[in-house]
C-alpha cells in the first residue's frame, strides 16, 4: 500500500546516528544451526527473530494501541538485575501488565537487552536488512495461565514488546537506571538490586505504531508461542551508554560478538494474503495517519 511504502521511504531517509562499525550476521551463537537437534521447535516454521520487510507488511485495522499498566515503580521497589552470560536481565513484578493491544491480558516477567560488540550493532530483529545498535525485549505471559513456565508452551502464552536502540547525542535517563549498575555485575552469574523506576520510559512514548507477528523465543527451547510487537520508534542512547552495554558482554564472555544474538530466520512464505497459513510469518502493521508517523527515532 502507499502508506506502507511511505513508511519504508521515511525509514530509509530519516537521518540517523549509527553505532560505528558493522557486524556481519553469523550462525555461531552457541551453535544455532544445530539447536533443532536437541530442541525440535528451533527448526519450526515460525521462528524468531525475522527481518521486517516494511514494504511487505500487511495493514491490519484490527491492531490497537498497546496499553501498559503498573509500569511506573517506586524507588523502594527493588528489582533484581543479573548477568546471565548472554546479556543482562531485569526481573519485573507481575503488577506490570499489558491491558490493551492484545485480546487477552499479559503480565510482565522480565526485560533484557541484546547488545552488539564494541564495534558493531547487535539487535536481533532487522528492518529492511538493517541491524540496530541494540534491542530491548519486555517479556510477558498470558494471565489465563498460572505461571510463565506453564504459559510458554501454549500458542497464546507469551507476548514480547521489542524496541530498537540507536546512538544519539544525549544520555537516556531511563536506560541510565540500568546501565549505571552494570559495573556491579561484570561476571557471569552476578546479581545486584536496582531501585524501581518508570519502566515505560524504556519504550517509545507512542505505542500506537508497530509491527506485529506470531513467532518464537529466540533461544532454546524456541517455543513458537510468542506474539511479537516491534515498535516503529527507536530509543536513543548516548554513545557511552551503548558502549557500556557492549563492553559488559565483551568482558564477561570469551566468545565472539556473534554469540550475543540470533540472526533473522528466513520468512517461510512471501505473502500470506487473506488466508493465513500456519507455516507463515504474517507481519502486520497499523495504519499510519501521515508520513511523519513512520519509522524514526523517538523525539
Amino acid at each position: 500500500s502507499l502508506l506502507v511504502n511511505d513508511l519504508l521511504a521515511l525509514f530509509l531517509n530519516t537521518p540517523k546516528i549509527d553505532f560505528p562499525g558493522s557486524s556481519p550476521c553469523c550462525e555461531t551463537f552457541t551453535g544455532t544451526a544445530h539447536w533443532s537437534e536437541d530442541y525440535l521447535d528451533c527448526g519450526g516454521t515460525k521462528q524468531s527473530p525475522v527481518n521486517v520487510d516494511a514494504a511487505q507488511a500487511i495493514f491490519s485495522p484490527d491492531l490497537r494501541p498497546i496499553q501498559l499498566s503498573g509500569y511506573s515503580l517506586p524507588a523502594n521497589k527493588l528489582l533484581k538485575l543479573k548477568n546471565n552470560g548472554h546479556t543482562v536481565v531485569l526481573e519485573l513484578p507481575e503488577s506490570l501488565a499489558l491491558t490493551g493491544g492484545y485480546a487477552q491480558q499479559y503480565r510482565a516477567v522480565q526485560l533484557h537487552l541484546h547488545w552488539g560488540s564494541p564495534s558493531g550493532p547487535g539487535s536481533e530483529h532487522t528492518v529492511n536488512g538493517r541491524r540496530f545498535a541494540a534491542e530491548i525485549h519486555v517479556v510477558h505471559y498470558n494471565t489465563k495461565y498460572d505461571s510463565f513456565t506453564e504459559a510458554m508452551v501454549h500458542p497464546d502464552g507469551l507476548a514480547v514488546l521489542g524496541a530498537f536502540l540507536e546512538v544519539g547525542h544525549g544520555e537516556n535517563q531511563y536506560y541510565h537506571e540500568i546501565i549505571k549498575h552494570l559495573p556491579e555485575i561484570q561476571e557471569v552469574g552476578q546479581e545486584t538490586l536496582v531501585p524501581g523506576f518508570n519502566i515505560a520510559g524504556l519504550l517509545p512514548a507512542n505505542l500506537k505504531f508497530y509491527f506485529h507477528y506470531n513467532g518464537s523465543l529466540t533461544t532454546p527451547p524456541c517455543y513458537q508461542t510468542v506474539k511479537w510487537t516491534i515498535f516503529n520508534q527507536t530509543m536513543l542512547l548516548s554513545h557511552r551508554q551503548v558502549c557500556q552495554g557492549n563492553e559488559l558482554l565483551a568482558g564477561s564472555l570469551p566468545a565472539s560478538p556473534c554469540n550475543w544474538y540470533r540472526c533473522p530466520v528466513p520468512v517461510i512464505c512471501s505473502s500470506c494474503g487473506s488466508q493465513r497459513r500456519d507455516g507463515c510469518h504474517c507481519i502486520l502493521t497499523v495504519l499510519l495517519p501521515d508520513v511523519n508517523a513512520g519509522f524514526k527515532p523517538e523525539e
